[in-house]
């Protein structure tokens, strides 16, 4: 295979696919690497936003995506332990679906676009400067490669081992916050409206439900662990059925079954102030910012850093910008693009995963049904149209 590439993009997930394919459509010369073999899973709340399927009319891939028959999605519901519910329309049409089918839709049309996948295969080592990058792989058959590069884009999700190589801003810190994904088959749904989101909300923890198929529903929640430890299904159990006493969808016998259902689960998830850019190589999705789940916009943000990363590129080709200049563009537009909206689903976080906090917001969201709106539009791109 070839070893000189323009573009090298690590990471085949939504933001990455993504942007391989905008470039490669583009004319640019993209590699594509990606350390799981695909279908996979991993943790995520499937919830498709508005902002996804704009990302993927502008791709030409949105009636392809409605053939996959994703879980149409337009209300969600907050459940605060024994208080009453609230319900609020989204205000958009929002979809679930599976991360193993819908990474693996975007992964086989970047390669239809022409896009040089690597996969599986880890980038273990990155070394020289802008503009003459040599990267250093181990792939599949534990073979060492290397491949040359002028751009590097990191869109490997919420951490990776290069995190440390780079000497990004945030690898020593310690969040104690601790993610979950699992699949539930439907027939152990008790009550369950296909059209909603559910938000499960207690001390410490926030918990997303929605069903993703005709025949499974996710559960994902965040969970701030102080005690070291890793995620068991006896703790996911009592989550559920005792420690929390949630209104709960549930039956009983999801106890029985709990043995068969594979749990996903990652520690020290990191929600501050990523470097956007580092020695030259460019950061989008999860890479460059995690938003907090409860905003419910981590794919549809990964797609549209991509998509304003790719146009950017673009215009340095046209243009022929610097290489700091490009930067000082992208470092500008992406905070204004993502700023706002990071900030304020962090500030939820913060407030529902207390009890004091969690009781006020109750209040007055039940005195006040009209600020779930604005927090909605308030965590969603602005030059987005609700459609």
């Amino acid at each position: 295979m070839k070893k000189d590439f323009e573009i090298t993009v690590i990471g085949g997930g939504p933001s990455g696919s993504t942007i391989s394919c905008l470039l490669a459509e583009a004319g640019f010369d993209v590699c594509l690497i990606e350390k799981k073999q695909f279908p996979r899973e991993i943790i995520c709340g499937e919830f498709l936003s508005n902002e996804v399927a704009n990302i993927l009319k502008k791709l030409g891939l949105f009636q392809q995506f409605l053939d996959l028959s994703p879980n149409l999605i337009n209300s969600i519901t907050f459940y605060f332990n024994n208080y009453k519910s609230i319900n609020s329309p989204l205000y958009f049409q929002a979809y679930g679906m599976k991360r193993s089918v819908f990474d693996n839709f975007l992964l086989q049309n970047a390669r239809k676009s022409g896009v040089i996948i690597l996969q599986p295969a880890t980038v273990i080592n990155i070394t020289g400067e802008k503009g003459q990058y040599v990267l250093k792989i181990h792939d599949e058959q534990k073979n060492n490669r290397l491949v040359k590069s002028k751009i590097i884009i990191c869109a490997y999700g919420r951490k990776n081992i290069l995190d440390k190589t780079l000497r990004r801003n945030f690898t020593e810190t310690q969040s104690n916050l601790t993610g979950v994904k699992f699949h539930i088959p439907n027939n152990l749904i008790d009550d369950f409206n296909n059209s909603e989101i559910r938000m499960y909300l207690s001390d410490g923890i926030y918990c997303g439900i929605n069903k993703v198929s005709d025949n499974e529903t996710t559960v994902c929640f965040l969970e701030n662990r102080n005690k070291p430890g890793g995620i068991s299904k006896s703790h996911l159990i009592d989550l559920f059925f005792e420690k929390y006493k949630f209104s709960n969808p549930l039956k009983n016998k999801i106890k029985e079954e709990m043995d068969s259902i594979l749990v996903y689960g990652t520690g020290n998830i990191y929600f501050g102030e990523k470097d956007i850019v580092k020695n030259g190589i460019y950061f989008i999705g999860d890479a460059a910012g995690v938003i907090a789940p409860l905003a419910g916009d981590g794919i549809g943000m990964g797609m549209e850093s991509a998509y304003l990363l790719s146009e950017i590129l673009q215009l340095q080709r046209n243009e022929n910008l610097t290489q700091e200049k490009t930067e000082l563009i992208y470092k500008k537009q992406w905070k204004n693009l993502f700023g706002e909206r990071i900030r304020t689903a962090l500030l939820l976080q913060r407030i529902i995963m207390f009890k004091i906090s969690r009781r006020i917001s109750y209040k007055i969201a039940s005195a006040y049904p009209d600020i779930i709106r604005l927090l909605i539009k308030r965590t969603r791109n602005k030059k987005c149209k609700n459609n």
